[in-house]
Order: structure tokens, then sequence, then C-alpha cells
């Protein structure tokens, strides 16, 4: 009778024991991996193919998890400016594509402590000529001076995983 009780101890106890690891593992990966942040890395630091590879499926992927963006070009050019009126940098710079969001920030960043803002947002209004190319689902605003002088371009593409508008380059 004591050893059939003390099997029945060490079998609770084995459960347990398992029953901790799945839900130590679980909490690994949903609370580490799946908000781990996606780095950007450059074309020359791939150490094999397998390893590229493997970067284009974590690309892929962190572009499914993307939210920053709208459903057409518009709607993502004017949670831009949005951003950049309030001043904030970082939630500007995530309405570019995955590649390009590190780069724009600091490019932002220059800007704002230039006080280039008060001469760039301006120009964010004039916006009169857009461009939809079929080839690639890309979308181009031109932007135009009070002069009526092109200024600059914004390039947008649609990310095929999240289905969001992106702006491309800047």
């Amino acid at each position: 009778m004591i050893t059939k009780n003390m099997n029945n101890k060490k079998n609770l106890i084995w459960v347990a024991v398992v029953l901790i690891i799945i839900i130590l593992l679980a909490l690994y990966f949903f609370v580490f991996q799946k908000n781990k942040e996606f780095v950007v890395r450059d074309k020359n630091s791939f150490t094999s193919q397998e390893d590229y590879l493997n970067y284009l499926e974590e690309y892929k992927m962190a572009q499914g998890k993307d939210v920053y963006g709208g459903k057409t070009p518009e709607e993502t050019l004017d949670l831009f400016v949005e951003a950049l009126k309030a001043g904030n940098i970082d939630l500007a710079s995530k309405y570019f594509i995955l590649s390009k969001q590190e780069e724009t920030a600091k490019n932002l960043e220059v800007i704002k402590d230039r006080d280039n803002f008060e001469k760039f947002l301006p120009i964010l209004n004039y916006r009169t000529e857009t461009h939809f190319y079929d080839y690639d689902n890309s979308y181009e605003f031109e932007f135009f001076d009070n002069k009526n002088i092109s200024v600059f371009n914004l390039f947008f593409s649609n990310n095929e995983e999240s289905k969001l508008w992106k702006i491309e380059s800047l």
C-alpha cells in the first residue's frame, strides 16, 4: 500500500514537472519569440545561402506583423504627416518599408534638428500629382512648392503580407 502511494506521488511529480516545462516553453515562445523585433541586415552580413534564405523568411514574417500603414497610399501619407506634425519621428519612420525605417528615422531627425519641419510640412499639403504604376503595384505622389515647382516625390508600395501601403523612399 505504501509503495502504491509512493508510485502515485512520483507519477504526479513527473506530470507536474512536464507541465511546468511545457508552460515555460509556451511562455518563451509567446513572450520572447513572438515580440522579437526584426533587425534589417546589410547584404554583406550573410554567411551562407541558408543564412540569407532564413533572413528572407524572417523578413516576410516581420512584414506580416507590420501594423503601420494605411489601406491606401493616401491613408499612409496622412498617417505619416500626422506623426510628423506631432514630432513623433519614431512613428513617422514606421510608415516606411522595414528596410528603410532606421535610415528614415535618422534623416527625419536631421530635418527636425535643423528646424526644417516648418518648410517640409507645408509642402506635403501641396500634393497635386499622383501616379499608379500597374506593373509593380506602386504609387507615387509628386509634391510641388507654392511656385508649382516639383520638390520631391514619395513612392509607395503595397506590403503583400500585411496588405498595408508603405512608403518606399523620400
